[in-house]
């Protein structure tokens, strides 16, 4: 089921973002949270957005540089909109605290709560220009982890293949981040940019991919701000999708 990430308006109130998912088509709300967003805190809203616009939030994601403190209550807030996956950023390389913990707890918190837990993928970020900013964000990290979140663009960004990293990710692949790189900016428009989307797409296919994709790209790759240009970029990478999909 193809998604819309609130990250993707980033400045929209949520009501408006489920009104454009509804409007475009979308068959879910990926749900980011954010310390300073309280609605996408409360649960109780979440729950009345999905009945006023008849559309689930079938995935959450945690809040950016998470603590542990903060994972918990994210797990309770998919918890209670009945979530299909909560997406983990991976933690900062030296927060051992929560690192730790994403090790030593998540396999009984799966158990616990029911939907998926994935890791994903992060984006290049260094420390001093050399130290990854990143741990437990390599492939082989990843499928220790078990559940993956694959962001495609972030693959770019650290130079990996995008088909061989989904070849040895498929096994453990529960959710899609979907977006392109286009003249250098990552998280462009799917049918924009130079990665092989299309590829990519058509192979989900015939392994017959059974998770989510989410569309998070940069707000300013929907035109945001234009309500007009906002529905019909949203339309197009929709369509899109569904082209390579099925």
């Amino acid at each position: 089921m193809l998604l819309l990430s609130t990250d993707s308006l980033r400045g929209y109130g949520l009501n408006r973002v489920f009104r454009f998912a509804k409007e475009a088509g979308y068959g879910g709300v990926e749900v980011a949270l954010d310390i300073r967003e309280f609605d996408t805190q409360s649960s109780e809203y979440l729950n009345e957005l999905q009945k006023q616009f008849d559309l689930p939030v079938r995935a959450v994601r945690t809040f950016p540089n998470s603590t542990v403190k903060q994972t918990t209550l994210a797990m309770s807030i998919a918890e209670a909109v009945k979530a299909e996956t909560l997406v983990l950023d991976p933690p900062r390389l030296f927060d051992f605290t929560y690192k730790n913990w994403l090790k030593k707890e998540v396999p009984g918190l799966r158990k616990k709560y029911g939907f998926h837990l994935a890791l994903k993928n992060g984006p290049t970020e260094t420390l001093w220009g050399v130290l990854p900013g990143r741990s437990m964000s390599s492939i082989p990290d990843l499928q220790n982890f078990e559940e993956v979140c694959l962001d495609t663009s972030n693959l770019f960004a650290k130079r990996l293949d995008l088909m061989r990293a989904y070849d040895l990710m498929k096994k453990y692949l529960v959710h899609v981040h979907l977006s392109n790189v286009q003249q250098g900016k990552e998280h462009s428009m799917p049918m924009d940019g130079i990665m092989p989307l299309e590829s990519f797409l058509t192979k989900l296919a015939k392994d017959q991919y059974a998770g989510d994709l989410t569309l998070l790209v940069r707000p300013k790759a929907l035109q945001a701000g234009d309500d007009a240009k906002v529905m019909k970029n949203l339309e197009k990478a929709r369509k899109f999708v569904e082209k390579y999909m099925g």
